[in-house]
C-alpha cells in the first residue's frame, strides 16, 4: 500500500482544492451587488429587448478581480463561476441563444460570434485552423459549416487557405452569406522573408463544390518604420443578417517616446468601402465636420455609418446618398477622456450605454429615435438597495450591447 501513498495524496489535495475553490466562489457571490437600469425619463419599455454585458471590479479590497455580468430591464445576473467556465469563459448572449435553438448543429464549435452568420434560410459558421511547428505556424485550413433551416441538413468541410505559404498568422473579422455564397473577411499577417505585412483578404467559398471560387486582397499595410504604426480593422456592425458593404479604417500614426514610456499621435484615417457583390472598393471622403480625428466610428447599420464625439454628438452619414442625416446629442455624462459611448442601431433606433464607469459615476444608458434624435429613454445603471449601501470603491465596465 506504501507505493500508492502519493496517488491517494494527490487525489486528497485535489479535492481539497476543488473544495475550497468552490467555497471561495459562493462566500464571494455572496458579496456580488445587485445591479438594475433606473429609469430617468421615458418608457422602461424601450429598454425591455436590451442585454448589457460586463464586468464589475471590487478596487475597495485591493484584489481587482473582475466578475462578468448580464444586465436587462429585469436585474443583473452574475455568471456561473463553476471551475470549468472559470478556465473556458461564459458564451456572450448570442451565442448562448444559437447554442440553446441550434444545439446540435453548435456543438463542437469556438463559441465566438465573429465566426457566425445567420439569415432566415441559413446559419453559417466558419474559422481558421493551422499547425504550429518548432519554427512556424502552418498548414491553414478554414473549417467550414452551413445549416440549412428548411430541412435541418448540415454541410461541413474543411478546405486549404490559399496561398498559405505566405502566411505567417490569419484571423476570421467577420463572416457573411450573400445569395447562397459564402464570405470569409480574415486580417491576415504575410511573411515574405524578413519583411511582414498585414492584410484583409475576402474568400469566397463555393458550398456545392466545397472549395474557395474567389480570393481577394482588399486592403494592405505595410509594417512601417520604426517611428511609425499603421494598422487597419472593420467597423463593428450588425451580427443578424447580411450587410453587401464593408467598412474598415486605415490608421497611421508616429510613435512618440517619453521619458519612461511612448504614445501614439494619429497622422491620418482613411475609411474604405469594399462591396462584396460588386467588388468595388473605393475610398469614402467624407465632410470636413466628420473628421476622423475628433469623430469615432462606433457603428455602421449596412447603410449608415454613426459617428459619436467624446461628447456624446452623434451624426449618421448615408454611404450610398453621401449626406449626412440629423445629428443630435446623447443625454449622457461624460468623465474628462473617457471612450465615447458604445452604441448599437436596430429597427431605427439608437441605444447607447456608457463604456466605463465608477462608484462616483453611474454609467448612463439612452434609446433614441435615429430619425429625429428625440430621446425615447433615458436611465442609469445603479446599485440596488442594500448593495449601495455595504458597497465600497468599483468599477464598471460594459463590453456588448445586445437588442434582442
Amino acid at each position: 500500500m506504501k507505493k500508492y501513498w502519493k496517488v491517494t495524496a494527490t487525489i486528497i489535495i485535489t479535492v481539497l482544492s476543488f473544495g475550497i475553490f468552490y467555497m471561495n466562489v459562493a462566500m464571494s457571490a455572496e458579496h456580488f451587488p445587485e445591479l438594475v437600469i433606473q429609469t430617468k425619463t421615458g418608457d422602461k419599455e424601450e429598454i425591455r429587448d436590451i442585454v448589457l454585458e460586463g464586468s464589475y471590479t471590487d478596487i475597495s479590497s485591493n484584489n481587482y478581480l473582475s466578475s462578468r455580468f448580464k444586465l436587462t430591464a429585469d436585474g443583473s445576473e452574475y455568471n456561473n463561476r463553476s471551475f470549468l467556465s472559470e478556465i473556458i469563459g461564459q458564451p456572450d448572449t448570442r451565442i448562448k441563444e444559437l447554442q440553446e435553438e441550434y444545439r446540435s448543429f453548435m456543438r463542437g464549435k469556438i463559441p465566438s460570434e465573429t465566426f457566425f452568420t445567420e439569415n432566415s434560410e441559413f446559419l453559417a459558421y466558419a474559422r481558421a485552423d493551422y499547425k504550429i511547428d518548432s519554427l512556424r505556424s502552418s498548414d491553414f485550413t478554414f473549417e467550414v459549416s452551413v445549416l440549412n433551416k428548411s430541412n435541418n441538413s448540415t454541410n461541413s468541410f474543411t478546405i486549404q487557405v490559399p496561398v498559405s505559404e505566405e502566411l505567417d498568422h490569419i484571423y476570421v473579422e467577420e463572416v457573411q452569406m450573400i445569395e447562397e455564397e459564402l464570405h470569409i473577411i480574415t486580417q491576415n499577417s504575410m511573411r515574405n522573408g524578413h519583411d511582414y505585412t498585414n492584410e484583409n483578404h475576402i474568400y469566397t467559398v463555393d458550398l456545392k463544390e466545397q472549395k474557395i471560387s474567389e480570393h481577394e486582397t482588399i486592403l494592405q499595410v505595410a509594417s512601417g518604420h520604426d517611428d511609425i504604426q499603421v494598422d487597419s480593422h472593420l467597423i463593428r456592425r450588425s451580427a443578424s443578417g447580411a450587410a453587401e458593404q464593408l467598412l474598415l479604417v486605415k490608421s497611421e500614426y508616429e510613435i512618440i517616446e517619453d521619458v519612461e514610456s511612448h504614445r501614439l499621435e494619429q497622422l491620418n484615417k482613411e475609411l474604405i468601402s469594399y462591396n462584396l457583390v460588386t467588388k468595388e472598393k473605393e475610398e469614402i471622403n467624407l465632410p470636413d465636420t466628420l473628421n476622423l480625428e475628433e469623430n469615432e466610428i462606433r457603428f455602421f447599420d449596412g447603410s449608415s455609418v454613426y459617428f459619436v464625439n467624446k461628447e456624446g454628438h452623434v451624426t449618421p452619414y448615408n454611404l450610398a446618398e453621401e449626406q449626412t442625416g440629423e445629428a443630435f446629442d446623447l443625454q449622457l455624462s461624460f468623465e474628462p477622456d473617457q471612450q465615447p459611448p458604445m452604441i448599437t442601431v436596430k429597427d431605427e433606433k439608437l441605444y447607447a450605454v456608457n463604456v466605463s464607469n465608477t462608484a462616483q459615476n453611474n454609467p448612463g444608458i439612452v434609446v433614441a429615435d435615429v430619425q429625429t434624435g428625440d430621446t425615447l429613454y433615458d436611465g442609469e445603471i445603479v446599485l440596488k438597495g442594500d448593495s449601495s449601501e455595504s458597497a465600497g470603491d468599483y468599477e464598471l465596465y460594459i463590453y456588448e450591447i445586445v437588442v434582442r
